[in-house]
């Protein structure tokens, strides 16, 4: 994308952008069956939120970069997750990293207020443990007095669907 465009070009694109991206999110968590590999729909999905942080004016609530996930099949029962499962964030360098851990860092101040110290201290005191982001599909297990109870697809991050029967099929997942 040319790093300078006019305003009507960059709506334009925008458009492109975010017909592209929902299509591609709904084939993926709706259809299961998705079209566009996942190396294109991160260079898009960057392409929107850089356009979108140079025209701010642009971004609209249904933009792929305001929301998580897609909404549930209906073919299973909704579920409301008890908490959020939101999902994770790229980081293609260290500047981003760096990027997020300021925004965590934050956040994570802002909880927990009754905690005094210097951003050193808060640095001591958090790990990072990282991983590959693999893609695929996110369960929430709910165990009660230590027995499966529900087992949940991540759906949107704040309903998924209610796949427990399928679940009980993992032989990796513990049902006790």
């Amino acid at each position: 994308m040319a790093a300078s465009i006019d305003a009507s070009q960059a709506a334009q694109r925008i458009e492109t952008l975010r017909q592209q991206l929902q299509q591609a999110s709904y084939e993926y968590y709706v259809l299961d069956a998705p079209t566009l590999p996942d190396e294109v729909y991160d260079r898009l999905y960057r392409e929107l939120q850089e356009l979108e942080q140079q025209y701010p004016d642009l971004i609209t609530p249904d933009s792929p970069t305001q929301r998580v996930g897609e909404k549930a099949a209906t073919r299973f029962t909704s579920v409301k997750h008890n908490i959020p499962l939101y999902s994770l964030e790229n980081a293609f360098d260290m500047v981003e990293f760096a990027n997020w851990q300021e925004r965590w860092q934050r956040y994570w101040k802002g909880l927990n207020r009754e905690i005094e110290g210097t951003e050193a201290e808060l640095e001591r005191l958090t790990e990072y443990v990282c991983e590959l982001k693999i893609d695929g599909n996110a369960l929430a297990l709910t165990y009660e007095h230590g027995q499966l109870v529900r087992g949940a697809t991540r759906g949107d991050g704040v309903t998924g669907e209610e796949i427990t029967q399928n679940v009980k099929t993992i032989r990796s997942i513990p049902l006790r």
